[in-house]
């Protein structure tokens, strides 16, 4: 049998079992896959901006929050069902990170950086600050649901399953190839007829639409958000570890980093949990110096891709 036809029988085991897992497991297990989901697919939403196009965004919590919130006020004061309010969440995302983006993405380098990260703090402040619409520094409680833990495992599993198929087949289309050029050289990538302003937001917009499906998903779980909660700084860091330890700008990486991060978090939280953010940081470290490229390139198991080969397969398809 070929190595791509046992690839797959792997793949479709794995996900059975991923399937049946909450049958068998306890409610602890489920909880922690629950939450390695979650930030696994955050960590491959920030991929589309961050990785494949190199546009570091230190505020993609803005979307956690902004959907989190969007959806709980949508089911608190429209009366809308938990399923519509959550998509209605999600497309207001699209919106606002498509806006925002025409505007930051004219910014490069830390300049973008620094104005993503502004407009994380300036949003939690607005819903801080509206205590007649969104409650204010107080938070919100979003209705109570009525049905089994294990629905919120397998709806972050089928994002997830989303998020990766997704993935992949744009990292093979025009549009990952466009945004790796935009990554290796911007003003080459115009010049081999790649829409860079466009490319970018379409990138920031897809990254701002799966982490508001994600903070929206997330609200109705725990069943109550503050905005010192659902917009800390602390989510957008470890994210982006996430993506930068398994591979930014790789399918498999975010996953891989969400992983082991997520391992490494419980190990930490249950015998040291003081040392948890001085392990984080050492963990930065380390990553920058010895694998800038992530462990799935360390390990061979990603080919990163020559500007020329990218302009190759660009000039290849259609514009």
């Amino acid at each position: 049998m070929k190595a791509p036809g046992i690839s797959r029988i792997v793949l479709g085991l794995v996900i059975l079992a991923l399937i049946a897992l909450p049958l068998r497991s306890s409610g602890y297990i489920v909880h922690l896959l629950t939450l390695l989901f979650t930030f696994a697919i955050m960590a491959q939403a920030w991929n589309f901006i961050g990785g494949f196009t190199g546009y570091t965004d230190f505020g993609a919590v803005v979307f956690f929050g902004l959907g989190g919130y969007a959806t709980g006020l949508l089911m608190l004061k429209t009366k809308l069902p938990f399923g519509l309010a959550w998509v209605a969440g999600a497309l207001i995302c699209l919106v606002f990170a498509t806006l925002m983006g025409l505007l930051l993405l004219r910014l490069r380098g830390h300049y973008f950086g620094i104005a993503t990260l502004g407009t994380s703090f300036g949003v939690r402040e607005v819903i801080a600050n509206w205590p007649s619409l969104t409650g204010g520094g107080t938070g919100i409680s979003l209705p109570i649901y009525h049905f089994p833990n294990s629905v919120f495992y397998y709806i972050m599993l089928a994002l997830l399953a989303l998020i990766i198929a997704f993935t992949w087949r744009m990292s093979r289309e025009r549009l990952g190839f466009g945004l790796r050029a935009i990554r290796e050289d911007e003003q080459g990538a115009q010049v081999l007829g790649v829409n860079v302003l466009q490319y970018k937001v379409t990138a920031y917009a897809l990254s701002g639409l799966f982490i508001g499906l994600v903070g929206g998903a997330y609200a109705y779980w725990i069943t109550f958000i503050d905005p010192g909660t659902v917009f800390d700084v602390g989510i957008t860091v470890e994210i982006i570890i996430m993506a930068v330890l398994g591979g930014a700008g790789s399918v498999a990486g975010p996953l891989v980093g969400a992983a082991i991060l997520t391992f490494i978090s419980e190990i930490l939280n249950a015998y040291v949990p003081n040392a948890h953010l001085t392990v984080l940081g050492a963990i930065i470290v380390l990553v920058v110096l010895f694998i800038p490229h992530g462990v799935i390139e360390y390990l061979g198991l990603k080919r990163r891709l020559s500007f020329r080969a990218i302009g190759a397969t660009l000039a290849e398809t259609r514009v």
